[in-house]
């Protein structure tokens, strides 16, 4: 069985839309941790706002981001949507049930699925209990106002602690795995 894992930015208030905050806090630790989940990962789980920023961007980025931009844009995708009829960059368009959808591709062969972004994806995953590994890249900074993350949710759900980074400009790097 295939883990699904998250990778997300998220601001100390809990907002995690339109993450240019994250800029200045980018830096070489962040970037090896990214490349970590993602080179660990055969696929791509992605909300259809997040896909289609990425699908605008990466592949004219492979040359300045190397083997990363490869594997970025050479992944398959599969992207929760409700309005894109056909997918473009390697990508299927799941319009099924989200969760159902994504429990079949848990359950076929393979490495890991990695969801980037797409809160609301992220939110109904959880709900469905789906998701195996949190990694929440919280920033030293307040938004204020914005999408939040677990918006929505009907219940507790425990998690436990496996890994702890802090990054030399102040980003808590905390991965959750389901108990």
């Amino acid at each position: 069985m295939r883990k699904l894992k998250l990778a997300m930015y998220v601001s100390l208030d809990g907002v995690v839309a339109e993450p240019a905050w994250t800029g200045p806090y980018w830096n070489d630790q962040i970037a090896d941790l990214q490349a970590e989940y993602l080179y660990s990962s055969d696929a791509l789980v992605l909300g259809r706002v997040t896909y289609e920023g990425f699908a605008a961007a990466w592949p004219g980025m492979e040359e300045s981001t190397g083997d990363f931009g490869k594997k970025m844009n050479s992944m398959p995708k599969f992207v929760a949507s409700r309005t894109l009829e056909q997918g473009e960059w390697n990508a299927t368009i799941l319009k099924g049930d989200l969760a159902t959808e994504v429990a079949a591709l848990k359950d076929e062969t393979g490495g890991d699925l990695l969801i980037y972004g797409s809160g609301g994806v992220v939110d109904e995953l959880t709900r469905h209990g789906l998701i195996d590994e949190y990694r929440l890249m919280v920033h030293p900074v307040l938004v204020g106002s914005g999408k939040k993350l677990f918006q929505g949710l009907a219940s507790t759900i425990g998690l436990r602690l496996v890994d702890t980074v802090t990054t030399d400009t102040g980003v808590a790097i905390l991965t959750y795995a389901k108990v």
